[in-house]
């Protein structure tokens, strides 16, 4: 049999030896560093819902808000599916709503950059008006106007750890059903800032 290691798997824990970030306690952190900061309309914009590692974020979302007593609504949360163009036409949805949010969370770099883009075509000043997290910390996000708030997820050390798990699996050393979850840890920039009194 070929040896494989699977680095967060879609579906979550498998029967083979597999490495994951903790996206649930990462979404918690990034959700409730913008209740830290006094928003209380925070938008998701959700990952792929057949992803295993998206549904954790939106657990972590909605487990963060009810921790702080805020309501889940639903008309905040919209799907952005990862990809930078498919993260659009949600981002404008929320951003145009009638009571917009004062903050988007959202479960990837690449939507938070894009939202970032849309609240700038909408005239919208970020963090000013808007305050928007990422999660991944990919290297566009601190190159970012202004550079991106993020979860990092520790891509680089979960790379060299399913490295040396095949190995591990070649050799014999690494047990077949081995599971390996990374800490996350919040990247503070530019990207959020407190509510404003007249939001």
């Amino acid at each position: 049999a070929t040896p494989i290691v699977a680095v967060d798997p879609h579906a979550g824990p498998s029967n083979l030896p597999s490495i994951h970030a903790d996206n649930l306690a990462g979404a918690i952190t990034a959700t409730r560093h913008l209740v830290e900061l006094v928003h209380r309309r925070i938008g998701f914009l959700a990952g792929r819902p057949d992803l295993e590692s998206a549904r954790q974020r939106e657990h972590g979302y909605r487990d963060a808000l009810a921790e702080a007593g805020v309501p889940v609504d639903p008309e905040l949360i919209r799907v952005g599916d990862y990809e930078l163009e498919m993260s659009e036409v949600p981002a404008r949805q929320l951003l145009t709503l009638a009571d917009r949010p004062t903050a988007v969370f959202a479960a990837n770099d690449l939507s938070a950059i894009q939202t970032v883009h849309v609240a700038h075509s909408l005239g919208l000043s970020v963090p000013d008006d808007v305050s928007v997290i990422g999660f991944d910390n990919i290297p566009e996000s601190a190159l970012m106007a202004p550079p991106l708030t993020t979860i990092d997820q520790s891509i680089q050390e979960r790379g060299r750890l399913a490295v040396e798990m095949l190995i591990g699996v070649i050799e014999g050393t690494t047990e077949g059903s081995a599971q390996v979850t990374l800490p996350t840890r919040l990247v503070v920039r530019q990207s959020c800032g407190p509510v404003r009194g007249d939001r």
